[in-house]
């Protein structure tokens, strides 16, 4: 079943076995439509208005990433290449590199700043022709690549650091936040003002990008490969346990004082993707064993929503407006919730 059908229980609710690793997903910036990037190469569309799917081969081995833009979704593969797929299902190559894996793409909320890790270096593409600037050498292979959603910022984590480019530009060197060890999946705040980063020993590093200080938040049991800010950009939810974890992370709350919100603790796995409402307090989780749950911080409790055949929840996204929800994982099945019915 590589198309979303409608579930004949639940209103609003499509679904859909690809067949293949769903590596990311990502609406597009007007929420009308929904990307997959999966593990056949394969870029799957789906329009919710009409129900249609449709399936764009992008890349010659596994899709590993995916962002969605106003010009259309931008995904990196195994085979070296940045690849636009257009809300029709034309494919586009922005640049290749031969031999090496694409596997952080990042964009800004209006698309004027686009950027891909390739190795130790960031490619930055021009935001009219969408031609390709390589910036200076990082220290190591990078991590996690984020852009602001105002486009003010681009970040790609490294080992002993996070290097900023702010504005980015293609001529622009970045400068360098401290932080011991390496470093992985990067996060901005809705604001652009705050930046988290996910650590190899199991540990969350956030950072206040005006005061160019930061502080870590640690206790996880595994490492955390999930993190998502809150819509006013004060509580940053994060993987790595068996429960919803919220770091209050506002200015006014001492950093050696934090306690986070723990609820919904679920016994049979951890919690591999979250992603925050945008406006709601709200937050959706993927469990281990393909279980979704949907938590309220205003309640500090969570209600399973639906199960998935996944060993393991890769994504999660929102729509902008918070309408709409969608994931997929490892097995290839996927999901697509309109929360209105």
């Amino acid at each position: 079943m590589s198309v979303f059908t409608p579930d004949a229980e639940l209103p609003g609710l499509s679904q859909a076995d690809f067949g293949a690793h769903v590596s990311a997903c990502a609406f597009s910036p007007d929420g009308e439509t929904l990307a997959l990037a999966l593990g056949s190469g394969t870029v799957a569309l789906f329009t919710p208005a009409t129900g249609e799917t449709t399936l764009a081969k992008a890349h010659a081995g596994a899709a590993l990433c995916l962002v969605g833009t106003p010009a259309g979704f931008v995904s990196g593969g195994d085979d070296g290449r940045v690849v636009l797929t257009g809300p029709a299902g034309v494919v586009r190559e922005l640049c290749a590199e031969p031999g090496q894996w694409i596997e952080h793409v990042a964009a800004s909320a209006d698309g004027r700043v686009l950027a891909a890790a390739c190795g130790k270096r960031v490619i930055l593409f021009d935001s009219e022709s969408l031609a390709p600037h390589v910036l200076p050498e990082l220290p190591s292979t990078i991590g996690g690549l984020a852009a602001s959603p105002d486009g003010r910022a681009l970040a790609a984590t490294h080992y002993d650091g996070v290097t900023v480019y702010a504005p980015p530009r293609p001529d622009g060197r970045g400068n360098v936040f401290d932080g011991p060890g390496s470093n992985l999946t990067l996060a901005f705040s809705p604001d652009g003002g705050k930046m988290a980063c996910a650590t190899q020993d199991k540990s969350v590093r956030v950072y206040d990008l005006d005061q160019a200080a930061g502080y870590l938040l640690e206790g996880y049991p595994s490492k955390v490969r999930s993190l998502s800010f809150a819509g006013d950009g004060n509580t940053l939810w994060t993987g790595g346990e068996q429960a919803f974890v919220g770091w209050p992370v506002d200015a006014a709350t001492d950093p050696a004082a934090r306690e986070a919100l723990v609820f919904g603790q679920f016994e049979h796995g951890l919690l591999g993707a979250v992603a925050a409402h945008p406006a709601l307090a709200l937050v959706a989780g993927g469990f281990d064993g393909g279980i979704i749950f949907l938590g309220s911080a205003d309640r500090r409790a969570a209600a399973p929503l639906l199960a998935l055949k996944n060993h393991r929840i890769t994504c999660l996204a929102w729509s902008a407006d918070g309408r709409r929800l969608a994931g997929g994982g490892d097995a290839g099945a996927a999901f697509f919730m309109d929360m209105a019915g």
